[in-house]
């Protein structure tokens, strides 16, 4: 509904639906995805989660938990967490499908866990800028999980980091 929080949103959000957030940017709306089927999607033009100081579980502005998630047409900017690994999705296990997002400006654009079973697929999305004063951030960094694709993606403006980096069993990493 408009004007409802984004992690209210999820809260109420049953398997298989679908979340619309509408174009502009909505400071400090960071959530958790607990369903086994989601899909969260811009609309209406650039949909920015800005940060602003906030995090999911000192995690990320998005942490998805497991299930089969899409997250589409987001702009993820500025998280910062104390540990350094403030990321814009954290992925911690099932099939993530991330397509024509943008990342800037965060400790890591996505940050992956270990689960061995996971699969992570990027599409037409872009990640970039990655904070001064942030000891090695990365703007996508992958753990040992089964499958990473990275398809028709830009990647730019790292320091230090990594721009890419794969732990996964099965990485492919095409047209960027």
């Amino acid at each position: 509904a408009p004007g409802q929080s984004l992690a209210e949103a999820l809260r109420r959000a049953t398997d298989g639906d679908v979340i619309e957030l509408l174009a502009g940017v909505h400071q400090a709306q960071v959530g958790v995805i607990l369903q086994r089927r989601l899909t969260v999607r811009g609309v209406g033009g650039r949909t920015v989660l800005r940060a602003a100081g906030r995090s999911a579980e000192d995690k990320a502005i998005l942490v998805v938990r497991n299930g089969e998630v899409r997250i589409e047409n987001l702009e993820f900017r500025g998280a910062r967490v104390p540990d350094g690994n403030g990321a814009g999705i954290r992925f911690e296990r099932g099939r993530l499908w991330v397509q024509a997002c943008a990342f800037i400006d965060n400790q890591n654009g996505i940050l992956t866990g270990n689960a061995a079973d996971a699969e992570l697929t990027v599409q037409d999305s872009e990640f970039a800028d990655a904070p001064e004063g942030t000891r090695l951030p990365h703007l996508l960094y992958v753990g040992r999980i089964a499958r990473f694709t990275l398809v028709g993606s830009h990647l730019h403006g790292g320091r230090q980091g990594h721009l890419v980096k794969s732990r996964a069993r099965e990485s492919q990493i095409l047209y960027n």
